[in-house]
């Protein structure tokens, strides 16, 4: 177990996510009191958050894992005028 004040855990975050991800338990301290610790998700486990999302029909699991070259090889439609353009044209119609 490692205690990392909240200046320390602020300064070196990626560290200490490093060392939790290793399987350490990082203990965070505000004036030397101990106010969080900071533990490691099983791999595979559902994150509560992401369940609530799924109950509300939010977000659903994926079905299988994503396919980079058949997702790239998708056809695009066309973006006349730009980015911006559809974004205004967007908003616009929700008025």
């Amino acid at each position: 177990m490692k205690l990392a004040s909240i200046s320390e855990l602020k300064d070196g975050l990626s560290a200490h996510l490093d060392l939790v991800r290793a399987g350490e338990t990082v203990v965070v301290t505000d004036r030397r009191s101990p106010v969080a610790t900071l533990q490691r998700i099983p791999p595979g486990t559902l994150w509560k958050g992401a369940e609530v999302l799924m109950a509300d029909g939010i977000v659903a699991p994926r079905a299988e894992r994503l396919q980079v070259a058949k997702f790239l090889a998708m056809p695009t439609g066309p973006c006349v005028g730009g980015l911006s353009t559809v974004i205004v044209e967007e908003r616009q119609e929700g008025r």
